[in-house]
């Protein structure tokens, strides 16, 4: 494999792999701070919502600025704000570092993908973005059981974890990432271009997608392992922190499928299956009981939502050939903000009508993402939806 793709992989791994670690915290950091697990669960939104207005910009930067300078400012950001979390005295400290996290990486993920995107040929994008979205997928997989694991010897080691890892990703950037002097004449046309990108037919419908995706995934997966842990189930911290993982591990499988899929059938045609895996698993969820339906039901609900990125991230460094950084940032910013806000959207429906409703909700937008997926097929055409892209 190719080592700058090799590189751009791992760095979309330990993305997730701190922001959903926190998922399988939560009945731990409810002691550890004496709070519910709806405060707890806002780290998760003051992670990514710094996290999806930074990624406005991100991309936009690496255009000017060279890939190889955002990159390392980004991960030595997030390097250090995983060590302040792992050192947070009390529960509004830990939000702050959160916060902190989310910027770092919001000067990362973006620009991995549209480093993939330059050194790409088109008849390959489906498949190096299914295996970004593998690598990411096994970041959001790995995090919650990584935690499960190491919470018996103390929470904030795998904070700590990951910020070892992110220098270790620092050095590798610079040696593969060659330096670049900034382009002024992009920055002079800095606000032509994000205007272009954001008036490009399709790309409002793109972030929508994006947008539901992950209102919908957090919605479920967000709550889960509060009640995987409260009766009838009662499970420990570690049962859960595999349970919530499981998802994530039929991603890594699924992500390379998709993207064959995304390169034989189309992009749209991808994002159409990935949204019905989706209504079936969050049904499924519904229905559930035993911890063994619940595995099962985690299990579609990856595949699922592997097929969608695959599709969706493909179509995010392609809609405007030219701008891959940009059109990434404005997508990565939409799709983020789904994953951000839905703690926000869901504790409500969470403590007054539990988690079934918050089921229920989330299975009604992804019904609906399937009208949205049918608008940006019209409005992109066959030639940049259900086909590789020649340019």
């Amino acid at each position: 494999m190719d080592s700058r793709r090799l590189t751009m992989f791992i760095g979309g791994y330990i993305g997730p792999l701190a922001s959903n670690a926190v998922l399988a915290m939560v009945p731990v950091l409810k002691a550890e701070f004496g709070a519910g697990a709806e405060d707890v669960l806002l780290a998760v939104t003051f992670y990514m919502l710094p996290f999806a207005l930074f990624n406005l910009i991100s991309g936009t930067v690496s255009d000017i600025y060279g890939r190889r300078k955002v990159l390392t400012f980004g991960f030595l950001l997030y390097a250090l704000s995983n060590v302040l979390c792992a050192l947070s005295p009390n529960l509004p400290a830990f939000y702050l570092f959160r916060s902190m996290q989310g910027i770092g990486y919001a000067f990362a993920n973006p620009v991995l993908m549209a480093v993939l995107g330059d050194i790409t040929p088109p008849e390959e994008r489906g498949r190096a973005m299914g295996y970004f979205g593998a690598f990411t997928t096994a970041g959001i997989a790995t995090g919650p059981m990584i935690a499960g694991l190491l919470i018996p010897y103390g929470w904030r080691w795998t904070f700590m974890l990951v910020a070892v890892l992110a220098l270790g990703v620092i050095v590798w950037i610079r040696a593969v990432c060659p330096a670049v002097r900034p382009d002024m004449e992009a920055f002079r046309h800095l606000k032509e271009n994000v205007e272009a990108a954001v008036h490009t037919r399709g790309m409002a419908a793109l972030c929508l997608l994006g947008f539901l995706t992950f209102l919908c995934y957090m919605g479920a997966l967000g709550f889960l392992s509060d009640h995987l842990s409260l009766p009838p189930l009662s499970l420990d911290e570690r049962t859960i922190g595999v349970m919530v993982g499981m998802s994530g591990v039929a991603g890594i499988v699924a992500a390379p499928i998709g993207g064959r899929l995304v390169d034989g059938r189309g992009r749209t045609r991808t994002a159409l299956t990935g949204f019905l895996t989706m209504a079936l698993a969050l049904s499924l969820l519904y229905l559930s009981r035993e911890p063994l339906q619940f595995a099962v039901s985690l299990l579609v609900l990856g595949i699922g939502t592997a097929f969608i990125w695959t599709a969706l991230l493909t179509l995010a460094v392609e809609i405007v050939p030219g701008l891959k950084g940009t059109t990434s940032s404005i997508f990565n910013s939409a799709r983020f903000f789904g994953y951000s806000l839905a703690p926000l959207l869901f504790a409500p429906i969470y403590s007054f009508l539990g988690f079934g409703t918050v089921l229920l909700v989330g299975l009604g937008l992804t019904v609906s993402a399937l009208l949205v997926v049918g608008m940006l097929a019209a409005q992109l055409g066959p030639s940049h939806s259900d086909s590789t892209r020649s340019s």
